[in-house]
């Protein structure tokens, strides 16, 4: 076969540029024309700015701009990073201590044992009176407070209880062992993909974590200080209401008394109604009573029965429920159906605020909100074909990427969705 001619080929080019001419629309038309719809529907996009927020926004653009040239240089993208590497970076950006200044509205998902900086837990709450502490074989340690003797028992596999006041007298460096103790209460580690290479051992050393802070949490005058001194942090970062997910475990006294569930939830509402005194522009908190999933049906069903009185006896406080705890390792939403359906069975308003999604549960969850048992709170954008089928579905969106990459949900957060 032989080639085309030369006139050959400038004939074809003619057609093909004629053709272009006779196309009924203007691509590039429908190309600005979506860009400018996209831009509308993005967060903000139908607000009209005056004069001076428009300068902060250019300034804001120009100092995100400087920070990503200067990422580029150095190799160093925050959001490329593992968040405890990056956090020093973020501390230090610009960008971020203007935001801090700015109204954040609600923080949604908050829990109970990790709502305020654990600093306050080690430099306040470790020197009150009366506080002990125990050392266990993998390096962890216990705190119980007492008087007038020692806690009874000791805990599974820890050393005797010891004063920790006394202790702290016999040591050289205190401030070390303070910092040790700082480092008993979080995740953060120097190599935390070595430390933490799955899910499984994120979620054994988060559990732990809680274990450690409970014995301080739990009692208590720490329980009101906490739960005050965390809704003073994130007043003075700007946040104006919070929902915080609670286990509502029994908290004890000095000498040993403990109280159940209403007296906890009650206190909540003493506190936050004694915060919103002193702060008339925060708008308050209200408490999620959350149970593990690990536990089995008729636990929840109990939890579930606990949930609707602590709701009747508190409706403005009390949210609703939840279930916290690894989704791969607990039992799923479909498994506890027989006791997450009761309230509904019982015609009673019991809202669910579940994390459905983060490792695969999702699609249960619908299923039960088509079936109008609860509603739902939901992750749907690694489910994009599930966001379609129930896109009638109005659900609570949330973006946690802090959260979801030490989890091992995800490693770089700045290739999400």
């Amino acid at each position: 076969m032989k080639p085309p001619s030369s006139q050959g080929l400038r004939l074809t080019c003619l057609l093909l540029a004629l053709a272009s001419l006779c196309l009924p629309i203007p691509l590039w038309k429908d190309r600005d024309s979506l860009m400018q719809e996209e831009k509308a529907q993005e967060t903000g996009g139908n607000l009209v700015l005056s004069r001076q927020e428009q300068q902060l926004n250019t300034k804001l653009v120009s100092l995100k701009k400087m920070e990503i040239a200067t990422a580029m240089t150095t190799g160093q993208f925050p959001p490329s990073m593992h968040f405890f590497r990056a956090k020093r970076l973020i501390d230090q950006s610009k960008v971020f201590n203007i935001i801090k200044l700015m109204p954040k509205g609600a923080v949604l998902h908050l829990h109970d044992y990790a709502m305020l900086s654990v600093g306050w837990l080690v430099y306040n709450a470790t020197y009150l009176p009366d506080c002990y502490i125990c050392f266990t074989h993998t390096g962890t340690v216990r705190f119980r407070f007492s008087k007038p003797h020692p806690p009874h028992p000791v805990p599974a596999q820890c050393s005797q209880w010891v004063l920790l006041e006394s202790y702290r007298k016999q040591l050289h460096n205190v401030s070390e062992f303070d910092r040790s103790l700082v480092r008993n209460l979080t995740l953060v580690t120097d190599a935390p993909e070595q430390a933490y290479p799955s899910q499984t051992f994120i979620w054994k050393r988060f559990e732990e974590v809680f274990l450690i802070a409970s014995g301080l949490i739990c009692y208590a005058p720490v329980f009101k200080a906490y739960f005050y001194q965390g809704l003073l942090e994130f007043y003075e970062d700007n946040v104006q209401y919070v929902e915080i997910r609670a286990i509502l475990p029994t908290v004890y006294e000095l000498d040993g008394t403990q109280h159940n569930k209403s007296w906890s939830v009650a206190i909540y509402q003493e506190v936050t109604r004694q915060f919103v005194k002193e702060h008339p522009d925060f708008l308050g908190a209200k408490i999620i009573f959350t149970a593990h999933r690990m536990l089995n049906v008729s636990q929840i069903k109990e939890a579930i029965v606990t949930a609707m009185a602590l709701r009747a006896q508190f409706p403005d406080t009390l949210a609703g429920f939840d279930l916290v705890g690894d989704e791969d390792e607990g039992h799923s939403l479909w498994d506890l159906k027989d006791a997450l359906t009761i309230p509904y069975s019982l015609g009673v308003n019991l809202p669910y605020f579940f994390h459905a999604g983060e490792t695969g549960s999702l699609l249960q969850g619908l299923l039960l909100v088509l079936h109008g048992h609860f509603h739902l709170g939901a992750v749907l954008t690694s489910h994009p074909l599930q966001q379609q089928n129930f896109s009638a579905i109005i659900l609570h969106f949330k973006v946690k990427q802090c959260l979801s990459q030490p989890q091992v949900l995800t490693a770089d957060t700045h290739q999400s969705n």
